[in-house]
């Protein structure tokens, strides 16, 4: 096997797109409905968030840890300007100005605790998470508001409609797909063309390796948790105006699924490896098996069966991929 074919087989892409393809052609034989316009349309535009989502948990396992606090994150801030947009006439522009704030004071929490005293990134941001819980319901009441006149246009805007000529039904894809593609562009090119992206995943990989290469481990890990914090507004505000309401309990309990979508992307729990290709193919699996199941009566249940099968031969894989590199280093350390 050549090198090119070892490098294709050897990665979690792979996989995870095959699993895609061969999933997909077993919806479209046993429905027919698979591959309708409408269906694709609606599945895009249900991943949209998680995907964004994703780019937090990434980030964060690749450098530190586990983030567990972005889904609370969005779900408090994004709260917390529909109300200001309900009760004052603030511009939309500062709205969104104000919950990027509310994110990046979260997330230099996150990162202050990490960073200063060297906590476990999983305990610090579950404790982050716990306190814009009772902040969203406790000071906040946190009610179910629908989308302020401020953000309507945002609400309002699609960037395609569809009416499918096989099913007859219509769909729409949100213009917060477009946000999504940018966040996957700038991230691509921080993580692929700057030293920012090379210290990321050197810091992850091997702390003392990267102290030693001059990276600057504490000043990355604390900016790594103050962007986290800045995606996940972003991706909150995506998911209330899509859904045209916002309730904070919507959010909670959200990043398990977007866990468990990047670690079957490849992203490896114990740091230094996952890729964006990685991370999206993860998530839009994972919305297959959510929205599509259903067109061939595989009940909600078993779709959780499903999901826990599929979640388990990915990390599976990611686990025999670790150790295969381990080896391949160790037998080189050793000659």
């Amino acid at each position: 096997m050549n090198k090119t074919l070892r490098r294709i087989f050897g990665k979690n892409e792979f996989y995870v797109a095959l699993i895609i393809v061969i999933l997909a052609a077993f919806i479209q034989i046993s429905s027919g409905m698979f591959f309708a316009v409408n269906n694709l349309v609606d599945l895009f535009r249900a991943i949209i968030v998680n995907a964004i989502y994703a780019l937090c948990a990434m980030f964060a396992f690749v450098s530190t840890g586990a983030d567990v606090s972005f889904p609370m994150i969005a779900g408090m801030s994004t709260y917390v300007i529909f109300k200001l947009g309900e009760t004052t006439n603030l511009p939309v522009i500062v709205l969104v100005l104000i919950a990027l704030l509310i994110g990046a004071i979260c997330g230099c929490i996150n990162g202050f605790f990490i960073v200063k005293f060297h906590f476990n990134s999983l305990i610090v941001t579950l404790s982050t998470s716990s306190i814009c819980y009772g902040i969203a319901f406790g000071a906040l009441k946190g009610v179910r508001i629908n989308v302020p006149e401020p953000f309507l246009a945002f609400a309002n805007w699609n960037i395609l409609r569809v009416t499918s000529a096989q099913t007859g039904l219509g769909a729409s894809l949100h213009g917060a797909f477009v946000v999504m593609i940018v966040l996957y562009i700038l991230a691509y090119l921080v993580l692929n063309h700057t030293m920012i992206g090379r210290a990321i995943y050197a810091i992850g990989g091997d702390e003392i390796s990267a102290r030693r290469a001059g990276f600057k481990v504490d000043q990355i890990r604390f900016g790594v948790f103050v962007v986290n914090g800045l995606i996940a507004v972003i991706g909150g505000i995506c998911y209330a105006c899509m859904c045209r309401n916002c309730s904070p309990m919507e959010y909670y309990g959200g990043e398990m699924i977007v866990i468990a979508a990047i670690v079957l992307g490849g992203v490896r729990l114990t740091g230094g490896h996952g890729s964006l290709l990685g991370c999206f193919l993860g998530t839009f699996l994972l919305g297959m098996v959510s929205n599509s199941l259903t067109m061939v009566g595989v009940s909600v249940y078993y779709q959780n069966v499903f999901l826990g099968i599929i979640i388990i031969l990915g990390a599976s894989i990611a686990a025999i991929q670790a150790t295969r590199s381990m080896r391949t280093v160790s037998k080189f350390d050793s000659e």
